[in-house]
């Protein structure tokens, strides 16, 4: 069962702001009325279609936003139109689900845990885990790390970047011989409410094939509120 998280009406706009400053769109591009958004930048690295509170907004180049443009929301957030439109000049599809919170029932650990804050750890930890599993947490990615050491190693981490400086978005990584310990989602809390002390409010972007990046979210009590896809261009 999830952990009962919140996110209230009000904070709807913070999420619409970085994400509109993130698209390159205007700050008041997202709003109730839900009518499709397009951003074309001609010089684009990435086509990406993203769903915010059943809003969508289509960016990229002109000619793949233009083609793109009245094709059905579900076909754009499942990533294979964008992919198929790019053509040979995309790489790297990438699908996720969007979650966020504003607040979190207050953390107290039964014993005071020992984190690290520091680099060395959290590489450590990456040099444990399967590739794809570092991929997909993005812990390097991050510039705030909580790693937990038990017994002299790392444990698991969680680890967050903030995005238009508005939003923390968190991921988290766990040694694979320490997994289905709820380690992953007792660090994700500690790392959400350092964020949330911060001023931040939480994002979760779980890919759409890591079930625990989407158990994760859930056991954390982050709402569901969006999918995104994306695809790598290269350069012209």
């Amino acid at each position: 069962m999830a952990h009962e998280g919140t996110f209230h009406e009000g904070s709807r706009g913070v999420v619409r702001l970085a994400w509109a400053r993130r698209l390159g769109l205007p700050d008041l591009a997202f709003s109730d009325d839900g009518g499709r958004l397009l951003g074309c930048r001609d010089a684009a690295r990435e086509f990406i279609a993203v769903e915010l509170f059943g809003q969508v907004a289509l960016c990229g180049p002109t000619r793949l936003v233009e083609a793109a443009a009245d094709l059905p929301d579900d076909e754009l957030l499942g990533g294979g139109a964008l992919l198929r439109l790019a053509g040979s000049g995309a790489h790297g599809l990438r699908t996720a689900a969007l979650g966020f919170a504003d607040d979190l029932p207050v953390f107290q650990p039964d014993t005071e845990p020992e984190v690290s804050r520091g680099n060395p750890e959290a590489i450590e930890l990456e040099t444990l885990c399967p590739p794809d599993d570092v991929s997909s947490a993005g812990i390097e990615e991050r510039d705030y790390r909580f790693t937990l050491l038990l017994d002299d190693e790392p444990a698991a981490c969680a680890a967050y970047a903030v995005r238009q400086g508005l939003l923390a978005d968190l991921g988290v990584l766990v040694a694979p011989h320490r997994r289905r310990q709820g380690l992953g989602t007792f660090m994700g809390r500690l790392a959400a409410h350092e964020a949330l002390a911060e001023g931040y409010l939480i994002q979760i972007e779980a890919q759409a094939q890591n079930v625990a990046g989407l158990k994760l979210a859930d056991a954390l009590g982050v709402v569901p509120a969006g999918r995104i896809a994306s695809v790598a261009l290269r350069a012209q």
